[in-house]
């Protein structure tokens, strides 16, 4: 029998909060402004994996409730609109994308 999850999440609780969302979104943009190749290409692979670990989390959850704190939710959430905020205010500072042209 597995022991049940603490409530408490001290780090996490710290991590997940507006602070990990705007870290996230600093070393996108700079990503977005140093090689925008580099940085779509990263944000899709990154936030794609979010988004799927999300949904296959989400779709568990519906099957069998689990004991995840919700905290870890948001943080997926956070991973997901990071680099999608990102790359939109990327494209619209870079007037689109440099090696299309």
């Amino acid at each position: 029998m597995s022991t049940p999850f603490r409530q408490e999440h001290p780090l996490l609780d710290k991590l997940v909060t507006i602070e990990a969302f705007l870290v996230q979104l600093v070393i996108y943009l700079l990503l977005w402004f140093w090689n925008d190749y580099l940085a779509l290409i990263l944000s899709m692979i990154l936030g794609g994996i979010a988004l799927s670990i999300l949904v296959i989390a989400k779709m568990v959850e519906l099957v069998e409730t689990s004991r995840v704190p919700k905290v870890y939710y948001r943080f997926m959430v956070i991973c997901v609109l990071a680099p999608l905020i990102a790359g939109i205010a990327g494209l619209l500072l870079r007037n689109g994308l440099s090696w299309m042209n």
